[in-house]
């Protein structure tokens, strides 16, 4: 009777071992290295093809190098490990952000450039450097810009350059991003090699913020020298350019609080029938997505009013058309007498789309991955929706508030 107790207290003592070894060795798990693996697990299952551009085998290949290196890794470095990984993938729809404010997490750095030609200028500055906005920005830590430009795309999600390019500011603004990709040392100083209109380089020290010096910060933007007519407005407008020309502009594919789509194009209709315009200018140029439907019943009205008053449309894309806008511009060219102009689409003709998310369990991020192919145009193998007229604003048109695109289709003779 006794060996028995003795038994059975042995086998409960082992258990209870057991229990407790399990458990410290479940606590010891980086929660990360889950995060990662819900992360893999989760995207293969939901994301409507996550190897059509990268092989199974590949992605594994890259999530090995991420799990070996998560416990020397900090919070940054895992994220910017896993927007590298959707870098592979190469679906400009399938990305990551904070689940709250990445001023939270990251530290900001107090510039923005945008891309003229081929050159990169500064556009937003601290206040205390303004006298260097519009400068070239030549190298970062003595990195050449085109170098930084090529490391930065490794953590991008993106289909072409254009999109790309309009999303390299964004990303190289925060220290941790920097770091990561060998720019700059861990909290080594941030210097921006600049050229002004003369041609003389000067060395510009960028400080990094967090959250509250971000909120509270001064910032000076480039201003132009003229304001131009189509300058960006709302939702949606309209307008007579002259006797002509009728321009609409399309910024955003939801409904305008103010002004319902229905009544939009009432107002458009009705200025249309009353005169006799040979053009009527469509702008796509700002419009990155949304609800590709709000648009169709303005391109509808547009297709009965062309077939009475036979007037050609010149729809307007660039960097910044994505996603819905690329199915509008489609559909525009489908119905319409229409002609292309500006410069190539941010987003692709044929991809993936339809965007749903998923939260990470142990970190605040949230996983954007696309449920949906959408084929516009069968056979479509090139990158991006590419104008029939290619019109691109130069720098010194910008300053001066010359639309570059809108002036060349005044210039063109129906």
């Amino acid at each position: 009777m006794k060996r028995s107790i003795l038994f059975t207290m042995s086998l409960l003592l082992l258990f209870l071992l057991l229990v407790c070894s399990v458990s410290s060795i479940s606590q010891t798990i980086d929660p990360r290295l889950e995060d990662l693996n819900d992360f893999c697990k989760t995207l293969e299952k939901r994301h409507k093809n996550l190897f059509a551009r990268i092989s199974k085998r590949e992605f594994e290949m890259e999530k090995q190098k991420i799990t070996e290196k998560i416990p020397e890794m900090s919070d940054s470095e895992f994220y910017y490990s896993l927007k590298h990984l959707l870098s592979l993938v190469g679906d400009a729809h399938t990305t990551l952000a904070f689940s709250d404010s990445q001023y939270k997490h990251l530290s900001a750095l107090g510039f923005a450039i945008a891309k003229f030609n081929d050159n990169w200028h500064l556009m937003i500055l601290e206040k205390e450097n303004e006298k260097y906005l519009g400068s070239k920005l030549i190298a970062i830590n003595d990195v050449d810009i085109s170098e930084v430009y090529n490391r930065a795309k490794g953590i991008m999600s993106y289909e072409n350059e254009v999109w790309a390019e309009n999303n390299f500011s964004n990303t190289i603004n925060f220290r941790e991003a920097l770091e990561y990709l060998g720019i700059v040392e861990k909290g080594g100083p941030i210097v921006l090699k600049v050229e002004d209109s003369s041609g003389n380089r000067e060395l510009l020290e960028i400080k990094s913020m967090n959250e509250e010096e971000i909120m509270n910060a001064q910032f000076s933007y480039l201003v132009q020298h003229n304001t131009p007519k189509t300058v960006l407005r709302g939702y949606y407008s309209a307008m007579e350019i002259n006797k002509n020309a009728y321009y609409i502009q399309y910024n955003s594919c939801q409904e305008a609080p103010d002004l319902p789509m229905k009544e939009f194009i009432s107002f458009v209709s009705e200025v249309i029938k009353e005169n006799y315009y040979k053009k009527v200018i469509i702008d796509l140029r700002y419009n990155s997505g949304g609800n590709s439907s709000i648009f169709e019943p303005m391109i509808s009205e547009l297709s009965k009013l062309q077939k009475k008053k036979d007037f050609t449309v010149y729809t307007i894309i660039g960097r910044n058309t994505f996603s819905s806008a690329i199915i509008n511009a489609i559909q525009i060219d489908d119905k319409l007498n229409n002609v292309f102009v500006g410069t190539p689409t941010g987003g692709n003709v044929n991809g993936y789309g339809e965007i749903k998310s998923f939260n990470l369990k142990n970190t605040p991020i949230t996983v954007l991955y696309s449920t949906k192919y959408f084929e516009l145009i069968k056979g479509y193998e090139k990158d991006s929706l590419y104008p029939d007229i290619f019109v691109e604003q130069s720098f010194e048109d910008y300053l001066n508030g010359v639309d570059t695109v809108v002036e060349m289709i005044l210039q063109i003779e129906d």
